[in-house]
C-alpha cells in the first residue's frame, strides 16, 4: 500500500527501517514505527487497510437505501454519516487537520507547553500518513492520571 501510494518511491527510498509489527491498529488501518531515510528521524506511518474505503462506502449505501425505505425523514442523518466517514478515511484531510490544530494550539499558548500535536512529514494520497513519532503518555492516560491525582487530593482512592 505504501509503495503504491508513494510511487515511484519504494520502501527503501523512504525508510532506513520500517517495523512490520504495528504499534497500533484500528478499524480502518494500522500504525508502524519507521526511520526516514532522508533525515534519520523516527516517525509513525499510518496505513489504511486495503479496500476499507470501498467496504465503508458499500455499508453506507446500504444504510442510505434502508433509510430511504423505512425512515425517509432521516436521510440527511445517513448522508451526514457518509460525509463524516469519508472524511475519517481521508488521511490528507487528517494531515491538514493536524497542521491546523497545531497552529491553533500554538496561537493559544497550549502547544508545546501543555500538549504536543505530531508534525506531519509526508502524505501519500488518502491512505498513507507519515508523522513525527512522539514518546510519552497518551492523552487518555494523562486525563486518567489527573483524575486520580484530583481524587487523592479530595481524599478518595483511585
Amino acid at each position: 500500500i505504501i509503495e503504491k501510494s508513494a510511487s515511484p518511491q519504494t520502501m527503501d527510498d523512504l525508510f532506513l527501517h520500517f517495523d512490520p509489527k504495528p504499534i497500533g491498529a484500528a478499524s480502518i488501518g494500522q500504525a508502524h514505527r519507521a526511520t526516514l531515510r532522508s533525515s534519520g528521524e523516527t516517525v509513525v506511518v499510518k496505513v489504511q487497510y486495503p479496500e476499507v474505503a470501498e467496504l465503508f462506502s458499500a455499508d453506507l449505501s446500504n444504510l442510505e437505501t434502508a433509510t430511504r425505505l423505512f425512515a425517509p425523514e432521516n436521510i440527511e442523518v445517513a448522508r451526514a454519516l457518509r460525509k463524516r466517514h469519508e472524511n475519517e478515511l481521508d488521511f490528507a484531510l487528517e494531515a491538514e487537520n493536524l497542521r491546523q490544530c497545531s497552529e491553533d494550539m500554538q496561537r493559544y499558548g497550549a502547544e508545546p507547553s501543555l500538549v504536543r500535536i505530531p508534525r506531519v512529514r509526508h502524505v501519500f494520497g488518502r491512505n498513507v500518513l507519515i508523522m513525527e513519532y512522539l514518546q510519552g503518555i497518551s492523552l487518555g492516560d494523562a486525563i486518567e492520571a489527573e483524575q486520580n491525582r484530583m481524587a487523592r487530593a479530595l481524599g478518595q482512592k483511585d
